[in-house]
């Protein structure tokens, strides 16, 4: 009789100590196990007649259609600040003098991307930016900042 308690206490004790663990946050920095590739976040596909077109992190992949062979890689361009902003975090005078917090740096590309191809051009969203590359080249032709959300209006 004791012994079945014994054996269910410890049979207990271990599918709560599995629970919990499976459960636990990994711990930050940890590195995955070999020959599994880091996570790269959101990625998004699109194909036209030829190609098929992979945006995966800060980059455009180029594969053919029929046997998916690796085409060519381009890397979108680095955002940059507009001088304003640059003059501003360089300010002495930033408006964290005035009472009020200095805009945060720049955040990495990140958030919302999607791919369009249409018609000679590949479209993608990156972020707040929007890109038309030339295809099957993918030569960089324009770029274009998203407008901010505005905020509503309180009313009073």
């Amino acid at each position: 009789m004791i012994q079945k308690i014994l054996v269910s206490l410890g049979l207990a004790l271990v599918l709560i100590l599995t629970s919990i663990m499976a459960f636990a946050e990994p711990p930050q920095g940890m590195v995955p196990p070999p020959g599994m590739p880091p996570m790269m976040g959101p990625a998004s596909m699109v194909s036209d007649n030829q190609h098929l077109y992979v945006l995966a992190g800060p980059k455009i992949m180029q594969y053919s259609l029929g046997d998916l062979k690796l085409l060519k890689t381009v890397d979108l361009p680095k955002p940059t600040l507009p001088k304003e902003k640059i003059a501003m975090l360089e300010d002495e005078d930033c408006p964290e003098a005035l009472g009020r917090p200095c805009p945060p740096p720049f955040p990495p590309m990140g958030g919302s991307q999607a791919l369009l191809a249409s018609e000679g051009s590949l479209y993608v969203l990156a972020g707040p930016m929007l890109y038309r590359f030339s295809t099957p080249d993918l030569a960089l032709k324009t770029t274009a900042e998203m407008p901010k959300p505005e905020l509503p209006k309180a009313e009073n």
